[in-house]
């Protein structure tokens, strides 16, 4: 029996906000907070003189990894968090295309963020958990 926590969108929905999780610690959230300025070079990415705002984003960045963790355990219940990705995803790519308006970016790790922000924000919105 199909309940509403095994629908196939919510499926889909568990998965993405697994994703999102996994992108948020491992990928987002991990480097600013603790990678050294030669690894972050990896990515097209520098440290600035004062990296506390970057380790703060880092910080930031793992803590909605966490509630993306909650989510997907069960996106129902957390359909609230789910909405706040749409925002998270929306203003990260929203930033991302504003800043390479006005004063260019160079980094391919951006754009690549910039395409799963999308993605993300676009799945969020599509497999939305109704009320």
């Amino acid at each position: 029996m199909e309940t509403a926590l095994t629908s196939p969108r919510v499926a889909w929905l568990r998965r993405v906000l697994l994703l999102k999780a996994a992108l948020c610690f491992l990928l987002w959230g991990l480097p600013p907070l603790v990678g050294p300025s030669w690894f972050l070079a990896l990515f097209g990415l520098t440290v600035p003189d004062d990296p506390l705002f970057l380790r703060l984003f880092g910080s930031m960045v793992i803590a909605f990894g966490v509630a993306y963790w909650y989510a997907y355990q069960d996106p129902i219940r957390n359909r609230a968090i789910v909405a706040a990705g749409v925002v998270d995803n929306g203003m990260a790519t929203l930033t991302i295309l504003g800043v390479a308006l006005t004063t260019g970016v160079s980094s391919w790790f951006v754009w690549l963020s910039a395409v799963l922000t999308a993605f993300l924000c676009i799945a969020f919105l599509t497999l939305m958990p109704r009320e």
